[in-house]
Formats: structure tokens, C-alpha cells, sequence
């Protein structure tokens, strides 16, 4: 028994398809993947297709081509943009082409569009701040229900359609840059004439909303009894998601460095 395992005899043959394409002078980007794997001890197949990646590299779309005098404050503005589309089913050879394309393969969209702006203020100052926006769409959403009895979660309903799960979040940073300059002493020699010390520091501020409170409709809640108390859950409606669903509770944060040079 020391000398033989069944998974020696276990074989998986798998395929693979890549296609990438630059649309010619522009910054759009299309990137195409095909896979299926298959096990042959029980023909248990996965398919993932198609899987495409949408690509814009950052651009700035207020720009003037033919500007004249000086640059405007939306001029700055840039933006990028990704695109992204899965689609993926597991399942017997047999029960393979059976299977809805709504309520069996698992598939979804993802869009995500930074947009950001650098301005100079008090003229030695960068301020930028950046919006972060997320969009995600499904066809199904699922509704959670407590069992007593099992003492556990139960999904107790699935809707087919089409919902979109949307989120931002927005930042600000301010940083600087402080030159100094030093002579050095003779033990350098005549090879140092000069040395420069750059500091830079910065400071940052990001903040999202809540998106698992009601005004948003993104998440539902369920009573349960524990220890004789009655308790209340969140959960997503679309947890289930290929791309996931947005978190819970609202955040903030301040960051600060300071680098040396």
C-alpha cells in the first residue's frame, strides 16, 4: 500500500486560449480567455468562458487638443478604466449542456474607473484627490432565512435578474517637497562637492460610506435566538457573486509619511 496511491491513476487534461488585442492609436485594450479542464475519473468538467478583460490606460478627457493660454482646473482631470466579464460552469459530461446559462454558470461583470486631478495650491503644495467607483452586475441575488431547528442559515430564495452592486470611495493626499543642501568637509576630498537632501512628506485622507445600510439595498438581515437573546444578521444579497459583494460599515483613515533622500 506504501507503493500505490490512487491519485497516480487520476488525470486531469486541461486547455488554455489567451488573446490580446491594442486597438492601433488609442489606449483601449482587449484581453480574451478561454479555459476547460476535465477529470477523467469521474468527467467532472470546468469551463471558464469567455473571460474578457476591457482596458482604458489613463487619459485625460477635458483636455483641450489646441489649447490656448494657460491650462484649465479640469484639464487635469484624468481617468482610466477596467472592464471586466467572467463566466464559468462546473459539471458533469453528461449534465454539461443541461445547464442554464442563468441559474447554473456562474457569471457576472465588473467595472472599476479611478478618477483623479493633481492642482498645485500655495504654489510649493500637490494636492490630489481621487474618487475610486466599482460596479458590479449579476442575475441573481439570493434571500437568507435563520433555521431553528438546524440552528444555521438557509438560503430560501434566489430572484433572476439583472442587479448592480455599486461602491466609491474618495481620498485626498497633500504632499511637498523640501530641498536642503550641504557642503561637506574636507574628509570627502575634491570628488563631493555638494550634497543634497530632499524631504518629502505627505499626508493622506480617504473615507467610504456604509454600503450594508438600508438606503442602499445592497444587504438584508434575519433574527435568530442566542443564549435566549434575539439577534439580528446582515448578509449580502449577493455574496454569491463571482466578483463578491461590497463590506460592511463605513471607514476612514489619515496616513502620513515622510521619506528622506
Amino acid at each position: 500500500n506504501s507503493y500505490y496511491n490512487s491519485s497516480f491513476t487520476e488525470n486531469t487534461k486541461s486547455s488554455t486560449i489567451n488573446m490580446t488585442y491594442k486597438v492601433p492609436n488609442s489606449k483601449w485594450s482587449l484581453s480574451t480567455t478561454a479555459n476547460i479542464s476535465q477529470r477523467t475519473a469521474d468527467s467532472t468538467l470546468t469551463v471558464s468562458f469567455p473571460n474578457i478583460t476591457l482596458t482604458l490606460s489613463q487619459v485625460a478627457p477635458f483636455k483641450r487638443k489646441r489649447a490656448v493660454g494657460n491650462e484649465k482646473w479640469y484639464e487635469k482631470i484624468k481617468l482610466s478604466y477596467s472592464g471586466y466579464f467572467q463566466n464559468s460552469l462546473t459539471a458533469k459530461q453528461n449534465q454539461f449542456f443541461k445547464k442554464s446559462l442563468v441559474k447554473d454558470w456562474r457569471n457576472g461583470m465588473k467595472h472599476s474607473m479611478p478618477v483623479s486631478a493633481t492642482f498645485n495650491i500655495f504654489k510649493y503644495i500637490n494636492l490630489t484627490p481621487s474618487v475610486q467607483l466599482n460596479d458590479r452586475m449579476y442575475t441573481s441575488k439570493i434571500r437568507k432565512a435563520w433555521d431553528p431547528d438546524a440552528s444555521r442559515e438557509l438560503v430560501v430564495d434566489t430572484c433572476y435578474s439583472s442587479y448592480n452592486v455599486f461602491d466609491f470611495s474618495a481620498s485626498m493626499s497633500l504632499d511637498t517637497k523640501i530641498y536642503g543642501f550641504f557642503q561637506p568637509w574636507k574628509i570627502f576630498g575634491d570628488k563631493v562637492k555638494m550634497i543634497r537632501h530632499v524631504i518629502t512628506p505627505t499626508v493622506s485622507f480617504s473615507a467610504s460610506p456604509d454600503f450594508s445600510s438600508p438606503g442602499w439595498g445592497y444587504y438584508g438581515s434575519y433574527q435568530y435566538t442566542q443564549n435566549g437573546e434575539i439577534m439580528r444578521r446582515k448578509y449580502s444579497y449577493c455574496q454569491h457573486g463571482i466578483f463578491g459583494s461590497v463590506g460592511q460599515g463605513k471607514s476612514s483613515s489619515v496616513s502620513w509619511s515622510l521619506a528622506n533622500n
